[in-house]
């Protein structure tokens, strides 16, 4: 009996010390601490914008097309990734809507507009280069692509395809109010843009290619986070491009050269609205 109870007592001795060391470890903490280390950080989220549209072609006697406030619906996905240790960001928006409603007129005669559809792809990439204020106020640089798609059909079966392919050149500027409240702006310039312009309506020139545009571009977002991970925001944008067009033939079939001043169009472009968002961070 005292003999078992040796052993009873040796085995529990021995248990004790091989456990304190297992106890000890906690399997998790590397994990946590590779998480809580890591110099990456970043968003993902769903944005809803909506927007009304302005546009003009006029060639140098007349009004091509005109459109007034034609009324848009859009979905977008947005995200971004940023490394902490270098700074550097990279970030962008796909969007996906569509057209409906407002006013337009074809070379001065009113036709009534059918749906439909707009797309856009958004890519920017920089550093930021400055912060204020215990950094509470951050301002970045960037360089960045756009690819929009915004077409026009009439009732006539008259149809107006037009995209533009832009670079963009910015800064954004971005802080914290509080724990719970932030802002952002952006500003982007748009120094150079392929424009297309084709047009199924045989009494306007089949295709035309611009040989500049520029424009300007702006978002501002204020943001409220929720919880830790997940916030709302609510802001605006608005885009401004500007095309100016060569056509490759005029209504006779011919090519009337660049210096016909008379055939060479331009295009004023203006989209604006609300945008509400939703978005996870991490």
């Amino acid at each position: 009996m005292k003999k078992i109870s040796s052993y009873l007592l040796l085995s529990t001795f021995l248990t004790i010390q091989f456990a304190q060391p297992v106890a000890a470890a906690d399997p998790y903490d590397a994990p946590s601490d590779h998480i809580s280390t890591s110099s990456l950080r970043g968003s993902l989220g769903l944005r809803y914008w909506y927007s009304q549209t302005k546009s003009k072609l006029t060639s140098a006697n007349s009004d091509v097309y005109r459109l007034d406030n034609v009324t848009s619906h859009t979905a977008e996905i947005v995200g971004e990734l940023e490394d902490t240790t270098s700074n550097a960001f990279v970030r962008g928006y796909v969007g996906l809507g569509q057209n409906s409603g407002g006013d337009t007129s074809v070379r001065g005669v009113s036709m009534d507009l059918v749906d439909t559809a707009l797309g856009y792809v958004v890519i920017d990439g920089g550093w930021q280069f400055a912060q204020f204020a215990n950094n509470q106020v951050r301002l970045k640089g960037f360089v960045g692509y756009q690819y929009l798609n915004d077409d026009i059909e009439t009732a006539s079966v008259s149809s107006q395809t037009r995209t533009w392919n832009a670079i963009r050149l910015g800064m954004t500027a971005e802080g914290s109010v509080s724990d719970r409240l932030s802002w952002s702006v952006d500003l982007a310039g748009v120094p150079w843009a392929h424009a297309l312009y084709d047009s199924s309506n045989s009494s306007i020139a089949d295709n035309w290619d611009s040989n500049w545009t520029y424009g300007v571009e702006a978002d501002a977002m204020l943001n409220l986070n929720l919880t830790k991970n997940w916030q709302v925001g609510l802001g605006g944008r608005y885009w401004w491009l500007r095309s100016n067009f060569e056509p490759d033939h005029d209504q006779s079939g011919s090519n009337p050269g660049n210096n016909d001043v008379d055939e060479r169009h331009k295009q004023n472009y203006h989209r604006y609205g609300l945008l509400l968002e939703s978005r996870y961070t991490f």
